[in-house]
């Protein structure tokens, strides 16, 4: 990765009609990244949420699909198929998915029902070349006239029998051509930012979660990949025991069939990073060790304690994705990493991660920025941290007394900022919150919490001239 700054902030903590998206508030703030000498703006998943599913990006329907929430309304109120009153929705301060998901599904079905016949066929015309994300429509317009899990579906269907998926379609013809409608205006619309952004010398780093969920349209039309007994999860996903919790993290996705992934040569794992490339030059490839071996656990465990390892797709498949596109990879390799896993990287050449957070706890942490390799993305804190202020708000005695003797901390959290530009690491990210000087409140993420994440919106005018000075200086000093 080419040395520079970038910004962590989520499309969704953009202004916007109830929530950020692909419109003029993402626009302005690529052309504020410019001016505060930024080159990397880093992103989360884009995939469909779910208020179901507590809003996670982490946890979505479709690895292919993009979220609906985050469409251009302006676009289709340009075309006339929304009034202006249609865009209204109230303002809460930061995201109401609840109110914002009842708006959209409202809204785009306004639209969809408006548009012209040649745009619908455009879109259809666009879908036919990519399968996966016509079977997200597929899916979802069953899901939504079943109103159950695929597994709930009767036998043909859930066994995704070609006729009976056929019948399916012809049956559901309409609502499927809407969730098409949708996808197309999403990719049009992404790739319009993506192509801004790398305009004005801004690279997008987009966010690769590691596994489907089982309640998906990847699970549902590719059972075979996954280890599946009588359509339901055989090996859930995890991470074993270790000094941050005594039982494990036991997720529950079912975990890949690594030999039918090769069967095929990773086609679908391949389709996926081609699929990712279209909305970011850049991917951060979250637990990276799962690449390596991942920890699978029974279905009926309680905790992740009684699991075992498995190998993972390993350098084959990440050489068979450089074959195939030029995106760029950032391996998320924080936590306990091993060996065999440290070498994979180093194999790879991928830049791991740094977290100074991570860097005070003890006296000598590998995240001290002493530490950081060329070959490196470093960060104060990233979504699942608390901000620069709660952290230093709620830090042990021994962790404070460790930052004011290694970084002379006064009571000034800003000074993180010039540790964070010292590191060797060839880029550097800062989370919109932690330029802000927020508190705790504010964090994007608190993990193992199911309510109350991901709903951080920045205030319109934050972002001002103030800000983009203090930092293009910075980025301007310390040579990013």
């Amino acid at each position: 990765m080419k040395k520079g700054s970038g910004v962590l902030l989520h499309i969704s903590s953009l202004q916007g009609y109830g929530i950020g998206g692909f419109g003029k508030y993402a626009f302005a703030f690529v052309d504020k990244l410019k001016k505060a000498g930024f080159g990397y703006w880093q992103i989360l998943p884009l995939n469909p949420t779910s208020v179901e599913s507590g809003n996670s990006p982490y946890s979505s329907t479709s690895l292919f699909a993009g979220n609906r929430y985050f469409l251009d309304l302006d676009e289709f109120a340009k075309y006339g198929w929304l009034n202006e009153a249609d865009l209204k929705i109230k303002s809460t301060g930061k995201v109401d998915f609840a109110a914002v998901d009842k708006h959209r599904k409202s809204v785009l079905k306004k639209a969809f029902d408006n548009a012209d016949g040649e745009t619908k066929q455009k879109a259809k015309n666009w879908a036919k070349k990519h399968k996966n994300i016509y079977i997200y429509a597929v899916y979802s317009a069953l899901r939504d006239k079943l109103k159950k899990p695929w597994n709930e579906w009767q036998d043909g269907l859930k066994k995704f029998e070609p006729s009976e998926v056929k019948s399916a379609e012809e049956k559901y013809a309409e609502e499927i051509s809407r969730y098409i409608f949708e996808q197309y205006f999403f990719y049009k619309q992404a790739k319009k930012l993506k192509d801004y952004a790398n305009k004005n010398g801004i690279e997008i780093i987009g966010d690769f979660p590691v596994y489907a969920s089982f309640d998906s349209a990847d699970v549902w039309a590719n059972q075979n990949l996954f280890e599946l007994e009588n359509f339901s999860t055989k090996l859930g996903a995890g991470v074993p025991p270790d000094y941050f919790s005594s039982t494990g993290q036991l997720w529950g996705n079912p975990v890949y069939k690594i030999e039918e992934h090769k069967k095929d040569g990773y086609k679908w794992m391949l389709d996926r990073f081609e699929t990712a490339s279209l909305l970011c030059d850049v991917l951060r490839v979250d637990h990276f060790r799962g690449y390596e071996s991942f920890w699978a656990v029974a279905a009926g465990e309680e905790t992740a304690v009684n699991g075992r390892w498995i190998k993972g797709f390993g350098k084959e498949l990440f050489d068979k994705v450089k074959e195939r596109t030029d995106i760029g990879i950032i391996a998320e390799d924080l936590g306990i990493i091993t060996e065999q896993v440290n070498l994979l990287k180093e194999e790879l050449d991928f830049p791991g991660m740094n977290v100074l957070q991570f860097a005070y706890g003890d006296w000598d942490s590998k995240y001290l920025p002493i530490y950081h390799q060329e070959n490196s993305v470093s960060y104060i804190g990233t979504h699942d941290n608390d901000t620069l202020v709660g952290w230093l708000n709620n830090a042990t005695g021994f962790e404070l007394d460790n930052i004011k003797n290694k970084t002379g901390y006064d009571g000034n959290y800003k000074i993180f900022f010039e540790e964070l530009m010292s590191s060797k690491s060839n880029v550097v990210i800062f989370t919109m919150q932690d330029m802000l000087g927020l508190d705790g409140s504010y964090r994007m993420n608190v993990p193992s919490v199911a309510e109350g994440n991901w709903d951080y919106q920045m205030k319109d005018g934050q972002f001002d001239d103030d800000l983009i000075n203090y930092f293009a200086q910075l980025n301007a000093r310390y040579g990013r």
